[in-house]
């Protein structure tokens, strides 16, 4: 049974087209801007382009062995035994969970399509002493995180408003 969790594609989508659009503002930015515009969207559409391609390349797979995490290029494979412990920090609707192996430390969030999902198997697979028992308790109403994706479709919508305004000039 091998199940793949990725970003939520409600995230990816918006904030992919973020990208693209600025992208393309920094292209009219490069005939009609000032230098710091340049500058400016030269920065933020190369360090976006990098976030956005890390996000959709981001991978967790919960496979019989064990976990596979595949980032920016890389993967990691763990068996059961090689992972430590299964700790949860929640930060509002925000929820960090901290992945610890005999390799180093992961850290996923409730950003992953469905996460509630693969931290239960994650859970069920381990040793009940090594999962936190506030994992437990929020598996029972896990917490879905929205805002993120709301603001991603807000900066969308003004990174439209900007295009417009510079065609409009």
């Amino acid at each position: 049974m091998n199940q793949v969790y990725k970003i939520r594609k409600n995230f990816r989508f918006p904030f992919v087209a973020a990208v693209v659009l600025l992208l393309v503002l920094f292209t009219i930015c490069l005939f009609t801007g000032e230098l710091w515009e340049k500058i400016l969207l030269g920065v933020l559409s190369v360090v976006s382009l990098l976030i956005a391609v890390e996000t959709s390349e981001r991978e967790f797979v919960a496979l019989e062995s064990g976990l596979r995490i595949r980032k920016f290029f890389r993967t990691k494979h763990f068996a059961w035994p090689e992972i430590t412990h299964l700790g949860l920090v929640v930060l509002r609707n925000k929820a960090y969970f901290l992945l610890t192996t005999t390799k180093g430390f992961y850290i996923l969030s409730n950003l992953l399509q469905d996460h509630a999902l693969l931290i239960r198997y994650l859970a069920e697979k381990m040793e009940a002493e090594r999962v936190e028992t506030e994992i437990r308790n929020y598996l029972e109403a896990p917490i879905e995180r929205t805002s993120l994706i709301v603001l991603t479709w807000i900066a969308l919508a003004i990174i439209v408003a900007i295009i417009l305004t510079k065609l409009l000039k």
